[in-house]
């Protein structure tokens, strides 16, 4: 029995006062610590001019929330917060704690991080004077900080973020300035969640390591070792330091991300993206993916650090945790898969009038060095309030790496605009991945349609009113297929006033029931077990309507499911049983070719 905390929620998700995310817990936080190696270095081919773009798409590819840099430049600091809009910056130079000599720059993404406080200190015996060094240290050498409220999770733990360089030739120096974080993480963060990302030029069987993570005294770290904790035994090819060739593996690990005992560690990593040979920097990247294990600032810090458990990822009591439905037995995926994804973000798909910067984008998902593969396009739900392609990069890795290429895109919201702005994006949207999907590998004869919640609704209007895809030099034959998921097929007047419009005509245009027709491209309709109200009735009289008209169409329950969670668990498993309905209708309907694996 879902607990009433649950159908709160699931009724507020409803009328658009908060989306799926917040109902589930807050997205895992992507953390990135990138040396960039600084800008006025004479590299030669790997001067900082030849090399920006990759670096910067280096980062792009693994989207953090939370980015750390070391040796940045001021002009660097600038360039990249240009090339990354969205992130809130600090940094300032080691030298003078203004603009003279090299920035521990760190970005945060404002749309998933409120800024509470922060600032700097210098790694010395004197920590708040500006440009100090002290014990071996060659040069001045320090943190730079902030704390930052989580969006997602209001409730939970602020977000202490710690970003660092220790110095290249004091032994000493290293040792006492990660004694030096330990002591300030305990002042500083008591009652938060803790991320240290950071260059520390030592190893981690050397004493700067110890003193950072080890018991000293009796008295356990704050933070552990991210990598460590994800691959406990220490390999041949750790090393971080690439001197810009991607050959170079063998030598010491000197980039970490530690976290506080609060966090489960869904992945630890060395990014080792290259081309030709060469790396973006003389570092490689190390990323680590985390979820809050609690939900409240009550949880301790001194917790066992966790890796991520299979079952029950939102983290809420058993009693109020989200319908399971069990996964198959068997799942079908593509014959060759699973496959590498190649990621392409923020791309433009109309700049014409009314063109808004962040919600006329779509990013693409596409199965690496595959030709003539499927296509899904994705739109988001969020009562067509909120919401956003970024929150559902899940969606475009689970379908891409089963050999789908992804199209996940934005559209604007209301009350900004009203029906039929959104439905006109969304025909925007399926007119560039027609007009340039096959640039990349993709069928253009093969584009499936799908959307969740408000994301169903525009995914029917999109496939049955032809009027939309007309206006951009489309019909609706150019669509192999619709999967409207948890949707709204008709409105009534009076509801809703504020999305589609006042009155029966705005209410009827906005219905994709009242525009069927025998050019509709096949539909499979997914709803769930425990859904919206009404929405198993709609979704079988669309099919019925629809089979009338000789149009395929199905719908299926998704037992042990509601309205939250048929949305995140297809985002999150292939196994899971609404993602196989969709692999399966996607190969039906086109060329997909799949094969059954056992669980």
């Amino acid at each position: 029995m879902m607990g009433a905390a649950w159908r709160e929620v699931l009724c507020l998700a409803l009328v658009g006062l908060v989306d799926w995310r917040s109902a589930l817990g807050a997205d895992p936080v992507r953390v990135m610590s990138f040396n960039i190696r600084y800008g006025t270095a004479n590299d030669g081919v790997n001067h900082w001019d030849r090399r920006r773009e990759f670096l910067r798409d280096t980062i792009r590819a693994f989207d953090p929330d939370l980015l750390g840099t070391q040796e940045t430049l001021g002009f660097q600091r600038d360039w990249l917060r240009e090339q990354l809009p969205g992130y809130g910056v600090l940094g300032v130079g080691r030298d003078d704690g203004q603009n003279a000599g090299e920035m521990m720059a760190l970005y945060y993404r404002e749309a998933r991080f409120e800024k509470l406080a922060g600032g700097h200190f210098w790694l010395s015996e004197t920590p708040e004077k500006a440009g100090s060094k002290s014990w071996d240290s060659s040069l001045p050498r320090m943190v730079t900080w902030v704390r930052l409220k989580d969006r997602q999770a209001p409730q939970a733990r602020p977000v202490l973020f710690f970003n660092t360089h220790f110095d290249h030739r004091g032994n000493e120096a290293r040792a006492r300035s990660a004694a030096l974080i330990r002591q300030r993480l305990r002042e500083q963060g008591p009652q938060d969640s803790l991320i240290v990302t950071g260059d520390f030029n030592d190893g981690d069987g050397g004493e700067p390591h110890r003193q950072l993570f080890a018991d000293l005294a009796g008295t356990p770290s704050p933070v552990v070792d991210t990598f460590r904790v994800k691959h406990p035994q220490p390999g041949p090819n750790e090393g971080t330091f690439t001197e810009f060739l991607e050959k170079n593996t063998g030598g010491p690990r000197i980039d970490w991300i530690a976290v506080s005992r609060d966090w489960e560690i869904e992945s630890a990593a060395i990014d080792r993206t290259a081309r030709e040979g060469l790396t973006p920097s003389d570092h490689f990247p190390v990323t680590a993916t985390l979820r809050r294990a609690e939900t409240t600032s009550e949880t301790s810090t001194e917790a066992p650090a966790r890796e991520a458990p299979d079952a029950n990822p939102t983290g809420t009591p058993e009693s109020d945790a989200l319908p399971q439905a069990s996964a198959p037995a068997t799942a079908t995926h593509l014959a060759g898969g699973p496959f590498e994804v190649l990621e392409e973000r923020d791309i433009t798909y109309y700049d014409g009038p009314g063109f808004d910067r962040k919600k006329h984008k779509l990013d693409l998902f596409l199965p690496k060095g595959q030709r003539n593969f499927p296509v899904l396009l994705f739109i988001h739900g969020g009562a067509w309030v909120s919401g956003d392609r970024r929150l559902y990069t899940s969606v475009g890795r689970v379908f891409a790496k089963n050999g789908v290429g992804t199209a996940v895109i934005s559209y604007r919201l209301s009350p900004s605009v009203q029906h039929p702005a959104h439905i006109e994006d969304c025909a925007r949207a399926f007119a560039w991945v027609r007009n340039h999907i096959g640039e990349r590998g993709g069928r253009t004869d093969q584009i499936f349609v799908a959307g969740q919640s408000a994301g169903g609704h525009l995914t029917a209007l999109l496939c049955t009113h032809e009027k939309y895809l007309a206006q951009q030099n489309c019909s609706l034959a150019d669509i192999r297929g619709a999967i409207p998921i948890s949707g709204i097929f008709e409105f009534r007047p009076g509801r809703y006033d504020r999305v589609i419009g006042e009155g029966p005509e705005a209410a009827l245009s906005a219905s994709p029931i009242r525009h069927l027709s025998d050019r509709c491209p096949p539909f499979l309709v997914l709803y769930a077990e425990s859904d919206i109200p009404n929405c198993d009735q709609m979704s079988q009289r669309l099919c019925r309507e629809l089979n009338q008209l000789k149009v395929p169409a199905e719908s299926h329950e998704i037992s042990g499911r509601n309205h939250v969670s048929i949305m995140f668990r297809l985002m999150m498993d292939t196994r899971d049983p609404a993602t196989q309905q969709m692999l399966q209708f996607i190969a039906r309907q086109g060329t997909l070719a799949l094969q059954e694996v056992q669980r």
